[in-house]
């Protein structure tokens, strides 16, 4: 049985990005956020400046990958890749060193590359280059992004995470949690709430989460958590 199963068609999920943001940097070029920019954020080891900064470069990946991936070679590895695995794989979402990467196994395969050591080094270095710096850039990824991704293919691939395949569309989504709960986590740390947000992309969100839930812990672990909190033991959350 699928673990995750997107419900967003390739133009929807790819809008909703560059939805979210154009939102991020409307929300990034605030007040509150010029003057907690050296402060903590609610995001261990990171202050408020180096949490957008991380943001903002978590949504120009995008781009980057597109970059740097060639549309055919990625689409014909993604091909054969895909070709070779199971229908139980398939479905599932498994993910070797080989298989073409859903959302769900995206994020298990983001927590062990050597990169994700080195965010919090990464992001306050781009913040230092101060808060103006970082929403013009922001904006520039959202414009990019809204320029972009309306004339790539529907089956384009983009290569991640030490060369592993997923589809452009299938990385939009992995794009929509990271700068939706990054959103969020900016929110709670200059106390507001955060900005209105698409029904679509939040349930997208829920849908990737409790798929990875679901991968790592099983179902019936899933559905103690929500539904009989007496026993559930406490290890299916935080997801990431």
């Amino acid at each position: 049985m699928s673990e995750y199963q997107s419900h967003l068609d390739s133009a929807s999920a790819r809008a909703l990005v560059v939805e979210a943001v154009e939102q991020a940097a409307e929300f990034m070029d605030t007040d509150q956020v010029v003057s907690a920019w050296e402060q903590a954020s609610v995001l261990d080891g990171m202050t408020v400046g180096a949490l957008c900064a991380h943001l903002v470069r978590a949504a120009g990946a995008t781009i980057a990958y597109l970059d740097r991936t060639d549309p055919s070679g990625a689409t014909q590895v993604g091909t054969e890749r895909n070709a070779g695995r199971t229908a139980d794989e398939a479905e599932s979402g498994s993910a070797g060193d080989t298989d073409v990467l859903t959302p769900v196994t995206y994020f298990n395969a983001a927590l062990e590359a050597p990169i994700h050591g080195r965010i919090k080094e990464v992001s306050a270095t781009e913040a230092s280059k101060g808060h103006a710096d970082v929403v013009a850039e922001a904006r520039r990824v959202a414009e990019g992004l809204a320029r972009r991704l309306p004339d790539e293919s529907t089956d384009r691939m983009v290569e991640a995470l030490g060369g592993r395949a997923l589809t452009l569309d299938d990385f939009c989504r992995t794009r929509l949690i990271e700068v939706l709960m990054h959103t969020e986590d900016l929110a709670a740390s200059i106390g507001v709430e955060p900005p209105p947000t698409n029904p679509a992309a939040t349930g997208e969100i829920i849908d990737i989460l409790v798929g990875i839930a679901r991968h790592r812990h099983g179902d019936w672990a899933v559905i103690r958590m929500l539904g009989r909190a007496e026993r559930d033991d406490g290890q299916v959350t935080p997801v990431i």
